[in-house]
C-alpha cells in the first residue's frame, strides 16, 4: 500500500530523529559519575579516620637506639622493668629477674607472674597490685617497657599498658615504652 501526498507529509511532520548523544554513540563506559562519588566517598572516609584517630590516641613512647660507648654510669641500679602480655598471662621482669605469682619473690624459668582467669580473661587488677608493690620499691623509676605475643590481641596490650600507668589517682610508671613481642 502506497501513501499518499498527505499522509507522508504528516509523518515526515509528527516524526522526529533524535540524534544521539556523543557518549551514547562512543563505545566506552562513562565512568567520571562513577570517580566523582568514588572521590567523595573518600574524602569522607579521611575525614572520618582523623576524627577517631583523634580520640583514640594512646600515647606511647618507642625505645631509642642508641650506641654503647664509655663513659659514667649510673651507681644507682636501674629496674628495666617489662611487662609481657602472652596467652598465658602477664610475665612481669626486671633487672632482678622474673616476678613469681604473687609479685614478691623472684623466679627462674618459664613464670607467669599474673596468670589468665581463663582463655581471654586477664587480671588486671592483680597486674595493677603487683606493678604498684614494684613502685613502692623502686619509687623514682617512671619507665616501662610493654610487649606482647604476637598472637596477643591490641586491646589486651593496651589494657596492660593502662594497668602499669595508675592505680587510682597514684601515678605508677608514666612513661610507657613499646617493644616487639618476641615468640
Amino acid at each position: 500500500m502506497r501513501l499518499t501526498s498527505r499522509q507522508r507529509i504528516y509523518v515526515r511532520k509528527h516524526t522526529r530523529v533524535v540524534d544521539p548523544d556523543p557518549s551514547e554513540v562512543s563505545e566506552e563506559l562513562n565512568i567520571i559519575p562513577l570517580l566523582d562519588i568514588l572521590v567523595n566517598l573518600i574524602m569522607f572516609l579521611l575525614m572520618s579516620l582523623t576524627t577517631v584517630a583523634f580520640f583514640a590516641q594512646v600515647e606511647a613512647t618507642l625505645p631509642a637506639y642508641r650506641q654503647g660507648g664509655v663513659g659514667a654510669r649510673s651507681t644507682e641500679q636501674q629496674l628495666n622493668l617489662n611487662v609481657t602480655v602472652t596467652a598465658e598471662g602477664v610475665i612481669v621482669t626486671g633487672s632482678g629477674g622474673k616476678l613469681a605469682p604473687g609479685c614478691e619473690t623472684t623466679a627462674i624459668g618459664r613464670v607467669i607472674t599474673v596468670p589468665v582467669k581463663s582463655p581471654g580473661e586477664y587480671d588486671w587488677n592483680k597486674l595493677n597490685a603487683c606493678i604498684a608493690r614494684v613502685k613502692s620499691q623502686f619509687p623514682n623509676e617512671k619507665k616501662v617497657t610493654v610487649s606482647a605475643d604476637p598472637l596477643v590481641e591490641f586491646q589486651y596490650v593496651v589494657s596492660a599498658m593502662d594497668a602499669v600507668r595508675v592505680e587510682g589517682s597514684k601515678e605508677l610508671f608514666p612513661q610507657v615504652f613499646l617493644s616487639a613481642g618476641v615468640r
